[in-house]
């Protein structure tokens, strides 16, 4: 089955599916990953246009709204995804609040189009941005009648509204088909455009998007250079990883209900030091085809730095702290540039062992105004805040005995009087944790386990009634997602767990990363995690979902775990740090 296309996605949120087709497409959501991101980022798109004019319905229309509402099928964001325990699931749990908001927003500009009942100025300019499909003219509108004014992030919003979005006004066809970049917001940190691909008839097309991130060629269709035409290459650092396998991956990319595609990509793996940003830089696209059309789209957009680059200040901190576990961190610098704030924090240790940490930046009445939990944290035990998501992949830097991490925020208030608290510590430590499961008594009865207080349930696995799967004649199960969006069972066996960490335990995850799997004749098995449920209790991590041992029939008497190490938490740190006293 191929991937949902953004009408096909439109259509399910607004139920305008058959009976068949709807089920098809839910069954197909809950296995693929990829239209599970787009579905949120719909959702996402909505809810934050929503916000500048949802206080100014009355409560007479909100109520005739919800009257006029179809049952939304939407119950594919009410559950978090399958993945692996060593990732983070990209799927958020949605509250009913704010499905009744988007709900609303949707039903209501559906009433208010229909009916030409334009009735408020910022509920008109919504209307207006949100169905424009082609580019802006040259004089530039208001923040609230841009595309990044409605749709970005708070940062990006933000930058909008002081007046740093550039309007390029750049289109080229080719083939009958028209790709223009109407929008363009830049400063030091990241870059992001807003774009259009359209048909004769101006109808949005996604062909550009499944060209440059599912085609086999891995050609960059993307390319950022210098104002004399100098390819610039991403700083060393940015490469820690591997580097990535399809140089396109590095920018991100949704679309809105709209068809418009917002595409960014963080220039800190450009340059390191903000000083060395050119006043100039040249977004440069080339896109040979278009879906199924082979073409010459070629497009340059021009990106004025000057203004971001003189509005990028930085506060020197300089500061360092030693924990009891002898890990050394020195807080070099807070940059407060127009789409967020960059905290560069250096990390070392003697010790052989990884270590991670949380923090949070309060103001001088101890309120949090962001905090930030360790990427690996998942689900609602990360109590991560108004941190930039689409930044948390920038790479750190390698220094002498340690790294230095750079941690973005969205945009914090100049007088604010900030400073920085060191949460907790983890870290890495020997453990001897092994469980023998009988599967054969299994089914009878669970098997319970327990290691430096953290406890283990592991029972057998029972398919859930209402959870449907892509593939017919498959049951209950994990799955790859192809390219072109067909699944391919994994084979292999489940087991259901149950984990309540102690308190001096991290509250992720880490238990299953670590787990060797083997049987009772000493052969080892591949395994993979999928988490159902993530949460706090008391203020200890507890997760349940399934274990999927690969290639496991014909089944064993018994499968073996054992764990050599484990993340502890150490919560004895004493460090805060003024950041920027209220005087500047």
């Amino acid at each position: 089955m191929n991937c949902l296309t953004s009408q096909e996605l439109d259509a399910y949120v607004d139920d305008r599916l058959s009976q068949a087709d709807r089920q098809k497409w839910e069954q197909h959501l809950d296995h693929c990953p990829h239209c599970q991101q787009q579905l949120e980022a719909y959702i996402d798109c909505l809810a934050q246009a929503n916000e500048p004019w949802s206080e100014t319905i009355s409560a007479d229309l909100e109520q005739k709204v919800i009257r006029s509402l179809s049952p939304h099928p939407v119950s594919i964001l009410s559950r978090t995804a399958g993945a692996r325990a060593s990732t983070p699931t990209r799927q958020k749990k949605r509250s009913l609040t704010v499905m009744k908001n988007v709900s609303i927003a949707a039903a209501a500009l559906a009433l208010v189009v229909s009916g030409g009942m334009l009735m408020s100025p910022t509920f008109s300019s919504y209307v207006n941005a949100a169905f424009a499909s082609n580019p802006l003219n040259n004089e530039a509108p208001a923040a609230s009648k841009t595309i990044l004014g409605q749709f970005g992030d708070d940062g990006i919003r933000q930058a909008v509204q002081n007046g740093f979005t550039q309007f390029p006004q750049v289109q080229v066809t080719d083939q009958g088909i028209t790709f223009a970049v109407q929008e363009v917001i830049a400063d030091p940190f990241r870059i992001q455009l807003a774009t259009s691909i359209t048909d004769q008839a101006g109808k949005p097309l996604e062909v550009f998007w499944q060209d440059m991130y599912q085609q086999e060629t891995k050609k960059p269709v993307v390319t950022l250079k210098d104002k004399h035409g100098n390819i610039l290459q991403p700083a060393d650092f940015a490469k820690a990883g591997g580097g990535a396998v399809n140089p396109n991956d590095e920018w991100k990319n949704h679309r809105n209900l709209a068809g418009q595609l917002f595409l960014e990509r963080e220039l800190k793996t450009y340059f390191t030091d903000v000083s060395k940003v050119p006043d100039e830089l040249v977004v440069e696209f080339s896109v040979q085809q278009m879906g199924e059309t082979k073409g010459n789209w070629k497009l340059s957009v021009p990106v004025n730095m000057q203004k971001a680059k003189a509005a990028t200040k930085t506060e020197a901190i300089h500061k360092s702290y030693t924990t009891p576990q002898g890990i050394a961190f020195t807080l070099q610098e807070m940059t407060f540039a127009p789409t967020g704030v960059e905290l560069v924090i250096d990390q070392r240790t003697n010790a052989d062992k990884s270590s991670s940490y949380s923090y949070e930046l309060v103001d001088d009445r101890g309120t949090v105004i962001a905090a930030r939990d360790p990427q690996t944290f998942t689900g609602r035990v990360n109590k991560s805040k108004n941190d930039i998501r689409s930044m948390s992949g920038v790479p750190f830097q390698s220094i002498e005995g340690g790294f230095r991490s750079y941690h973005y925020f969205q945009p914090i208030a100049p007088q604010t009087k900030l400073s920085f608290k060191l949460g907790s510590v983890y870290t890495e430590e020997p453990t001897d944790f092994r469980v023998k499961i009988d599967l054969g008594q299994l089914a009878k009865q669970p098997v319970l386990a327990e290691d430096h207080e953290d406890r283990f349930t592991f029972k057998k696995f029972v398919k859930d009634p209402d959870r449907v799967v892509d593939v017919e004649g498959y049951d209950d199960g994990a799955y790859t997602v192809k390219p072109d969006g067909t699944t391919t069972k994994i084979e292999g066996h489940h087991i259901a767990f149950d984990i309540t960490l102690g308190k001096k335990t991290a509250p992720l995850l880490t238990a299953p990363a670590y787990w060797t799997v083997t049987d009772e004749t000493g052969k080892e098995y591949d395994t993979d995690y999928y988490v159902d449920k993530s949460e706090l209790v008391n203020g200890q991590g507890h997760f349940a979902g399934t274990m999927l041992v690969k290639d496991s029939d014909p089944l064993p008497k018994e499968f073996i775990i054992t764990s050599t190490k484990r993340i502890a938490r150490h919560d004895d740190a004493d460090w805060q740090v003024p950041i920027r006293p209220a005087s500047k």
